[in-house]
Formats: structure tokens, sequence, C-alpha cells
């Protein structure tokens, strides 16, 4: 039989540290020098395609606090490991 059982931290937020750091690189670089590139119809589309560029460091920041958070809590469960050896 299935347990059902509920996680307070959503799915996403349990990505590993590296993947965040290769997301935040990936997110800076088609926010900051593809997304102003695209020839959108929607005048719109095309606006916020022009605002990207001033995006794309604070999504990079936000991947890189998510990865220092997940850095911190895997580090943090082997440090109270070892102490409880000793």
């Amino acid at each position: 039989m299935k347990k059902n059982c509920y996680s307070p931290v959503p799915h996403f937020l349990r990505i590993p540290w590296w993947l965040s750091v290769l997301l935040a690189i990936f997110s800076y670089c088609v926010l900051k020098y593809f997304a102003p590139q695209l020839q959108l119809s929607n005048e719109t589309l095309q606006n916020m395609a022009m605002a990207a560029p001033g995006l794309a460091p604070i999504a990079a920041i936000l991947f890189l606090l998510l990865a220092a958070i997940r850095l911190y809590d895997f580090d943090g469960d082997t440090a109270d490991d070892d102490s409880e050896e000793k």
C-alpha cells in the first residue's frame, strides 16, 4: 500500500545544489543575451523581452540563494552525524 507522505517543501526546492548553480548560469545567459534578440510580433511580449536583461541578475541570484540553502542543509546534516559519533 502506498503511504501518503506530506512534505512542506515543494518538489522544485528539492533539486541538488549544483543543479541550482547550473540553472542560475542558464537563466542569466538566456535572459541577458537570448531574450532581447527575439523578434516577437506582439508589442507587449517584445517589451517584456527587452526588459529581460534587467531581470537576469535577479533570477540568477535567486537560484544561487537556493543553491546555498541546499548546500547548507546538506552539509549541516553530515556535520551533526560526525559530532554524534565522537
